[in-house]
């Protein structure tokens, strides 16, 4: 499913299926975590066990590297939260708070460029 107005930014593999649509919070330490809340779209760069919290508290994860066995990838698919894999470039092409859909079933990251309000 394609939103209206919005084009594909970032390709990957399917880990978790699923679809969701939500605001980009971009982890880069076990710090980031704090600011993940539900409806928001997780991305990592590499994977990190001190980021299972946050994955439990997003509704989606885009992982950049490491592949599909990583720690929060697995705890994505052990959850239910929609997740991909090896989405290249995926934290230079998204911004923080950008929204996003994120179809998890066929690994593509749609967006319009638009900004959650307020941020």
């Amino acid at each position: 499913m394609k939103e209206a107005n919005s084009v594909v930014i970032v390709k990957g593999i399917s880990v978790s299926p699923g679809l969701v649509t939500g605001s980009v919070k971009i982890v880069k330490n076990s710090t980031d975590i704090n600011k993940i809340k539900s409806g928001d779209i997780m991305v990592v760069r590499n994977s990190s066990p001190a980021f299972a919290v946050g994955v439990m508290n997003s509704s989606g994860l885009i992982c950049e590297g490491g592949g599909m066995l990583t720690h929060v990838c697995i705890v994505s698919m052990e959850m239910g939260i929609p997740c991909i894999a090896d989405a290249e470039r995926a934290t230079k092409l998204l911004e923080e708070n950008m929204i996003i859909t994120l179809d998890a079933t066929k690994g593509i990251i749609y967006g319009s460029g638009d900004r959650k309000k307020g941020d």
